[in-house]
């Protein structure tokens, strides 16, 4: 995966390589101030499969971001590292993120995992 370099404190994204056979990209959001997006080990300790709508340039550079929180996750620990995340904001049950200074071309429907770390806050949100 390759860092791309994103200006809001805390909110870091990860690009991985294209995958023609399902004409995508795989991304990783990283909430935690600390996680490296870029490393196949990030320690997760739950994880909790979820939809995500997405938006992308017209380069495949991820713009936004919107999902639906499980359950477990409508509470305030879980939601400690995105609420400190300049670009991102939690409406209900809902979080949107932008990225800043990018604006989306597409919209697109895609899998993604939300990672917990042992403190079971929401550490990152892999896209598939």
């Amino acid at each position: 995966m390759v860092q791309l370099p994103v200006a809001a404190m805390s909110l870091r994204v990860a690009r991985g390589v294209y995958n023609p056979e399902s004409d995508r990209f795989h991304f990783y959001v990283s909430f935690k101030p600390t996680l490296d997006p870029t490393s196949d080990e990030r320690g997760s300790e739950a994880e909790y499969k979820i939809d995500v709508a997405v938006s992308v340039t017209e380069t495949g550079e991820l713009a936004d971001l919107a999902f639906t929180l499980p359950d477990l996750c409508r509470n305030r620990r879980c939601l400690d590292y995105i609420s400190r995340t300049h670009s991102a904001s939690v409406i209900d049950d809902r979080v949107f993120v932008t990225v800043p200074g990018l604006s989306g071309d597409s919209v697109l429907e895609a899998s993604g995992i939300l990672e917990l770390d042992g403190a079971g806050k929401i550490m990152g949100l892999e896209i598939c």
